[in-house]
C-alpha cells in the first residue's frame, strides 16, 4: 500500500558545500504516475474505438501514433498479461462483424471489452493476480449499465448488445457490482474515491432506468 512520506534525497554541490535536503513527496508523485499511466491505456481504448467505428477523413494519424507506442511502455511497465491483449482486441473486432448479441455473446464480449481492461487498471492500482476475479467482476458490471444507458444510442448505430428488456441486466449490474466490491481491499485506500465515485454514478443510473 503507498502511504505518504517524505524521502530524504541528500545532494551534494560542487563537493565541498553542505550537501542540501531535498524532501519529495513520495505518495503525490506515485499517484501523478498512475494518472498518467491510466490517461494512456484509456487514450489507446479510445483510439481503438474509432477505428472500428470509422475516422474522420483529416484524422492525424501522428496522434495514433504516439498513443500507440504509449500503452505498449505501459502494458511493458505492468506486465500486462497477453491473454488480456488479444481477448480485448478480438472483442473490438467483434464490433465490426456481429451487430446483435444474445446473453452469453454479450458476456463473452465483455472479457475482452471491460474484463480484460479491469485487469489491466488492477495492475496500475498496484493490485496482485488475487485481485483479478473481483477486477473483472466490475469491469463486467460497468460495461453491462453502459449498454444500459446506450441503448438507444447503441441501436442508432447498428448495434444491440442487450435486449429491450432492461430489467435483467440491472439485475445482472447490480450482482457483479456487488461480488466485484468484495476486492476492493486490493486496492490501496488513497486510490479508491474514483472507484466509489463511479459506483454511485452507476447506481443512480441503474436506479433511473429501472
Amino acid at each position: 500500500m503507498i502511504t505518504k512520506k517524505d524521502l530524504i534525497v541528500p545532494t551534494a554541490e560542487f563537493g565541498f558545500r553542505k550537501p542540501k535536503i531535498v524532501k519529495v513527496d513520495v505518495r503525490k508523485t506515485i499517484l501523478d504516475e498512475i494518472k498518467a499511466d491510466i490517461y494512456k491505456l484509456y487514450a489507446y481504448l479510445r483510439v481503438v474505438d474509432e477505428m472500428v467505428e470509422g475516422i474522420e477523413p483529416d484524422r492525424d494519424f501522428k496522434e495514433w501514433r504516439v498513443v500507440i507506442e504509449q500503452f505498449h511502455e505501459v502494458s511493458d511497465k505492468y506486465q500486462f498479461d497477453g491473454q488480456w491483449l488479444l481477448d480485448f482486441h478480438e472483442a473490438m473486432f467483434t464490433d465490426l462483424i456481429k451487430k446483435e448479441h444474445t446473453m452469453v455473446s454479450m458476456l463473452e464480449y465483455c472479457k475482452g471489452s471491460s474484463e480484460s481492461v479491469g485487469c489491466m487498471m488492477a495492475r496500475i492500482l498496484g493490485c496482485p493476480p488475487e485481485a483479478d476475479y473481483y477486477a473483472r467482476c466490475l469491469g463486467r458490471a460497468y460495461q453491462i449499465i453502459n449498454f444500459v444507458r446506450d441503448y438507444d444510442e447503441d441501436v442508432a448505430k447498428g448495434y444491440k448488445y442487450i435486449n429491450s428488456s432492461k430489467s435483467i441486466y440491472i439485475r445482472l449490474f447490480k450482482e457483479n457490482l456487488e461480488e466485484g466490491m468484495k476486492g476492493i481491499h486490493f486496492i490501496p485506500e488513497e486510490l479508491r474515491t474514483p472507484i466509489f465515485a463511479a459506483n454511485k454514478a452507476y447506481m443512480e443510473v441503474a436506479d433511473k432506468l429501472s
